[in-house]
């Protein structure tokens, strides 16, 4: 799955044409414009489906993919992952990072810059903000706000996080 990049997750039908509305999970909404081709995740199986159309409906995209012509094809994929190859995901500036790309980072406390567990995944909360999860070596989970009060700092060639925990996290 390194080589794909999560860009939403397929949410419901619209209409009886074969589109299906997109939960968003990347930041760049008008990207799905753009898109010629996408793979979503059925069962771990990366099919790829070309795109004929996108539009927005209440800020949200809705695609519709080739081959799938009307409601009753595109109804079970609802909860599916949708991918981009990420040799066309978006550019990034300088010091920025997909989250996928950082899922295993070793991640570092600031007080005594311990290895304190491994990211594990991410997940996003109703205000859209991110989540880190963190496995730790004692067994326990931690979750911590991707903001910069307790991220401090992402090292992508040395694959570490460097975070700032208080009581209670």
């Amino acid at each position: 799955m390194e080589d794909f990049l999560r860009i939403g997750i397929l949410s419901s039908p619209h209409g009886v044409k074969g589109e299906i509305s997109v939960y968003p999970t990347s930041d760049e909404l008008d990207r799905f414009s753009d898109l010629e081709e996408v793979y979503l995740d059925i069962n771990g199986d990366m099919q790829p489906h070309k795109v004929e159309g996108c539009k927005y409906k209440k800020n949200m995209p809705v695609l519709k993919l080739e081959g799938l012509d009307d409601r009753n094809s595109i109804e079970g994929l609802r909860g599916v992952d949708v991918y981009v190859d990420k040799e066309h995901a978006i550019p990034l500036e300088e010091g920025e990072y997909f989250l996928a790309d950082v899922i295993g980072f070793d991640v570092i406390s600031d007080k005594d810059e311990s290895k304190i567990g491994v990211l594990e995944d991410y997940m996003e909360n109703a205000a859209d903000q991110v989540i880190f999860i963190v496995k730790c070596l004692d067994g326990t989970t931690k979750y911590i706000p991707d903001v910069e009060e307790f991220v401090l700092s992402v090292d992508l060639d040395e694959k570490t996080m460097l975070v700032h925990l208080i009581e209670g996290m």
